[in-house]
């Protein structure tokens, strides 16, 4: 059960690292003086930035970030690539408690922290361990990390309107294995990332990725900022396995125990040393 959170970090990762179809090399070779011209020449799409950003001056994809920070939202996205079966994840925040959902049906794996308590839930076992002392890297999670915001690293291309009235932003981010920006071929691969909005420029529609020749696209069922708290649900009927997965231990007392069996056994092998001796 230990593995529901590498499973549930590891898959919501993806999400937001892989999380996209769009462009490969083609278009990393594309001219980007060509693109900020082609968008500066669309005055509908120029107009419906600045609609969204004329205070802060942020593209959709940058507010959209903003919007999710220290915010109570609730988003439903479903990640779909030429390379795995599609992924439904789920993030709930309400204040200091989150809730991260991976997976459907009995694939499901949940993670909640409420009141500084962590719960584990498998559907597939239909157990759940609940931990009264979790790390701090999971009461203090960033949760807007797996809602594929921007970043200062990312790069701003052009802003354009795509698939009828949606308008799509293009960004150029680090190399996916390297973490840096490339500078030639020999430093990597850039990451293309593509934001469609709607008209309004406030809804996200899906996100696109595509690097070394992986394409992978998220679309968003629901993004909502309309929640007020987030429930446990009834685990009445679910098979508690807290204790069995070592949660709730007192580290200190089976670090003493383990000491004190080794020490026990030590003397034994002297005891049977000295027999053999004598």
């Amino acid at each position: 059960m230990k593995k529901l959170i590498a499973v549930i970090c590891a898959v919501a990762l993806c999400c937001g690292g892989l999380a996209g179809c769009g462009d490969k090399k083609s278009e990393k070779a594309d001219s980007t003086a060509e693109k900020i011209t082609s968008s500066a020449a669309d005055e509908s799409v120029t107009n419906a930035e600045s609609e969204t950003t004329e205070t802060e001056e942020l593209t959709m994809a940058e507010a959209y970030t903003k919007s999710i920070e220290n915010a109570n939202f609730r988003t439903l996205m479903v990640t779909s690539s030429d390379f795995t079966d599609d992924t439904t994840t789920m993030v709930e925040v309400s204040g200091d408690d989150y809730h991260m959902s991976v997976g459907d049906g009995e694939n499901q794996t949940e993670l909640y922290v409420i009141g500084g308590v962590m719960y584990m839930l498998s559907h597939a076992e239909k157990s759940y361990i609940k931990d009264e002392t979790p790390d701090e890297m999971y009461l203090n999670m960033d949760t807007s990390n797996y809602t594929m915001g921007v970043d200062d690293s990312y790069i701003f291309i052009d802003s354009v309107i795509a698939e009828g009235d949606l308008i799509c932003e293009t960004y150029h981010a680090p190399d996916l294995i390297s973490g840096e920006m490339p500078s030639g071929d020999e430093d990597g691969e850039v990451t293309v990332y593509k934001y469609y909005f709607e008209k309004d420029g406030k809804t996200p529609v899906k996100i696109e990725m595509s690097a070394y020749g992986l394409e992978q696209t998220t679309t968003f069922k629901e993004f909502s900022f309309d929640i007020d708290s987030i429930v446990i649900p009834d685990l009445s009927d679910w098979t508690d396995d807290t204790e069995s997965s070592g949660f709730g231990l007192d580290t200190d007392v089976e670090s003493e125990e383990l000491d004190e069996s080794e020490f026990d056994a030590d003397i034994d092998v002297e005891k049977a040393d000295a027999a053999e001796t004598e």
